[in-house]
């Protein structure tokens, strides 16, 4: 055993979640969204916007530059920002799809991803830019983590790498998330996490609820969200509980799948092409 082998690095991940339908997805303020969060992380660590692609497409090399793209931009479906150095390995991506689909769906999901090393900001510092976000933009549902920096923040899942590339493959279970999050309004989670955002009808539930009072804290974050903050072991036995499975959408055996819920969601968030 190596006594003096380097620990593996680490990302605080924030995810956080908002359900759209045609006219939400169109009024929500995606250009002061993504400024916000480019400000709020270069309070927090100093590090500098450099890389920007809006629309899925490479935009400007200055933030200056990129703002006035942004001004610009009739609709934004998409656009991500990465910081300077490159080896801190911190970035966000913000997407809006309802406004990407030829014919939309009734409902979908817009939601941000942000990276940040654990190296260069605390975890208070993490849940402070998650709860301004939640407080400024209205998100729905959210939560925060730590993935090692061989993980790929936005699945989750460790990064397979080849001689030449690196990739991680979209699953099941990805999907699975995409067209059945609407959930997250009628009491259901993703998933668990050490530290959970949740929405009024998360506790409407009594079972729910009851495991919430019993485990971890729960804090108010504003007039509809609560935080719920678990260590490592409360999540292992929590995962276990029926009750807690039973409102989690992702779960190794995506048992959701067999509900009546799963139906009506996906019928909501499918959509009725696959032209985008």
């Amino acid at each position: 055993m190596n006594l003096f082998k380097a620990s593996k690095k680490e990302n605080h991940i924030i995810k956080l979640f908002k359900i759209t339908d045609l006219q939400s997805a169109k009024q929500f303020d995606m250009e002061s969204c993504i400024l916000n969060t480019i400000a709020f992380i270069n309070q927090k660590t100093d590090l500098q916007a450099t890389c920007f692609d809006l629309n899925y497409k490479d935009s400007r090399k200055t933030l200056n530059g990129f703002k006035k793209i942004l001004k610009k931009q009739k609709e934004i479906v998409y656009s991500s920002v990465g910081f300077e150095p490159n080896n801190t390995n911190t970035y966000f991506s913000i997407s809006n799809p309802m406004l990407n689909y030829t014919e939309p769906p009734q409902n979908s999901i817009l939601q941000i991803c942000i990276q940040i090393s654990s190296e260069l900001i605390d975890q208070k510092s993490v849940e402070n830019i998650a709860e301004t976000l939640i407080n400024a933009f209205n998100f729905e549902y959210g939560y925060i983590t730590k993935l090692p920096e061989n993980y790929d923040s936005e699945t989750e899942r460790k990064i397979k790498r080849g001689l030449f590339s690196t990739s991680v493959e979209v699953n099941e279970t990805d999907h699975v998330w995409t067209f059945h999050s609407i959930g997250i309004l009628e009491g259901y989670i993703k998933s668990l996490y050490q530290l959970n955002y949740l929405n009024k009808s998360h506790f409407e539930d009594s079972n729910f609820k009851e495991r919430s009072m019993k485990y971890g804290t729960l804090q108010s974050v504003s007039n509809k969200i609560s935080k719920w903050t678990l260590n490592l072991k409360e999540i292992r036995d929590l995962k276990k509980d029926r009750h807690i499975k039973n409102k989690s959408i992702i779960t190794e055996d995506l048992e959701f799948l067999k509900t009546d819920e799963a139906k009506v969601f996906k019928d909501k968030m499918e959509p009725k092409n696959n032209n985008f």
